[in-house]
């Protein structure tokens, strides 16, 4: 026995290029895995081309061109990118009907929208998925089955006698009946412990939230209901949440920012942080934690014919508490610091602690926006894609990220299909 164990083979003692064969044919979660063995294993990922952890990457995914005409029942598989290799994707592949689009990233954890228009928190990195309360717990959602019983469309009740009900089938549905959702932390610390996801959904004009482990969505706005005119009326149609100091903040399209205080029962208080600013030409607004503590409303602006912004797109920096704009100690913080805007929960990192990634520069991801500003995107609709914006250089360019694997939504797209997850991963 002691000459068998003695013979024993020691797996960190595989040849080199072996271990690095083997990783070169594993997707995504398992390359990442292998590299957590041991010394000579991450050696060998390293030398196959696997990014050390803390890399940002971009996963991308094609938008059916029909989705109302049936649903896909096939497996449906990403593209994942980062920015050390730009020219090199890996795949990771979501099992039938589990993924029809993604509407949020953090922490390394997608927020995923199934067949059936439910959501789900998975973290592919290390295959955990969280069920989150189903779609037909929102207000004036009903579900209608076929013979067999199962789930085959939705009805969206209108609250009005003049308006009519709304009917999708549960595919179409799942396509664009959420527009953003962040978390509040990572559920995979302290054993799930207490985070909380919020939603922006009906066409923006709703916000909605669930705390870990909760049977049911709570509604913090709820502005039209589906069915009316949009362009009529006061509703404030919202372009992205975030979670920020204890709070739920929220800002419109128009640049009003809310806020909702939670208390112990999840009673939530309202109160308007800033006052909306009109502006024609902006076409997203964002929420980002800024380094010094602070909050900031990022806007992307189109302006066109201006020898500083050649490609038609300048981003403007606010400060939520503060209408005088950002000082210029929050300025000077930039220049260490990058920026993740898009559908995931938007992120200022320190530049140098992450693999791949430039300090000043803002790293964008088309989000939902046609739905707000159609005319005015069919004039700029050649920007979608991951881009990179230097914040420090004079004349500032919208410059391609991945220039050489050019993705479908490189063209703005009616549904987002690109999304950035950001560390902390795994």
């Amino acid at each position: 026995m002691v000459a068998a164990a003695a013979a024993a083979p020691c797996w960190s003692e595989l040849p080199t290029d072996l271990l690095t064969s083997i990783v070169q044919l594993l997707e995504l979660p398992g390359a990442l895995a292998f590299a957590t063995v041991c010394a000579s294993w991450r050696s060998a990922a390293a030398a196959g081309g696997v990014p050390p952890p803390g890399t940002p990457w971009l996963m991308s995914w094609e938008q059916e061109p029909h989705p109302a005409i049936g649903r896909s029942r096939s497996a449906v598989t990403c593209k994942l990118r980062n920015l050390l290799d730009v020219d090199k994707a890996y795949s990771v592949t979501f099992p039938a009907g589990t993924f029809v689009t993604c509407c949020g990233a953090s922490d390394g954890w997608l927020v995923v929208v199934d067949e059936l228009c439910n959501l789900s928190l998975h973290n592919f990195f290390t295959s955990r998925t969280i069920p989150l309360p189903p779609v037909t717990d929102f207000p004036r959602v009903e579900a209608e089955h076929d013979d067999q019983g199962k789930i085959e469309r939705y009805r969206l009740k209108s609250l009005y006698r003049h308006s009519p009900d709304v009917t999708y089938d549960a595919h179409h549905l799942a396509t664009f009946f959420y527009q953003k959702a962040v978390l509040s932390g990572n559920p995979s610390r302290g054993g799930g412990g207490d985070y909380i996801v919020t939603v922006v959904h009906y066409g923006g004009e709703w916000i909605s939230y669930a705390r870990s482990g909760d049977a049911r969505w709570r509604v913090l706005v709820s502005n039209h209901y589906w069915g009316q005119d949009r362009h009529n009326g006061s509703g404030r149609i919202y372009a992205e949440c975030a979670y920020h100091n204890g709070s739920i903040y929220a800002v419109t399209y128009k640049g009003g920012v809310e806020r909702w205080d939670l208390d112990a029962a999840g009673m939530p208080s309202w109160k308007a942080v800033l006052l909306y600013c009109p502006r024609d030409a902006v076409l997203t607004r964002h929420l980002v934690a800024a380094p010094g503590g602070g909050l900031w409303q990022v806007s992307a602006v189109w302006e066109p014919a201006r020898a500083a912004v050649p490609d038609g797109i300048r981003f403007t920096f606010r400060v939520v508490d503060d209408d005088d704009g950002v000082d210029a100690g929050e300025r000077g913080s930039m220049q260490e610091h990058a920026l993740f805007l898009g559908l995931n929960r938007s992120a200022c990192l320190l530049a140098k602690n992450f693999p791949g990634v430039r300090p000043g520069v803002l790293y964008f991801s088309a989000p939902w926006m046609r739905q707000y500003a159609p005319e005015m995107l069919e004039r700029v609709g050649d920007w979608g894609g991951a881009r990179a914006y230097d914040l420090k250089a004079r004349a500032r360019t919208f410059e391609r990220v991945f220039p050489g694997v050019l993705p479908e939504s490189a063209r703005l797209m009616d549904c987002p299909t690109e999304v950035w997850i950001t560390p902390n991963l795994y």
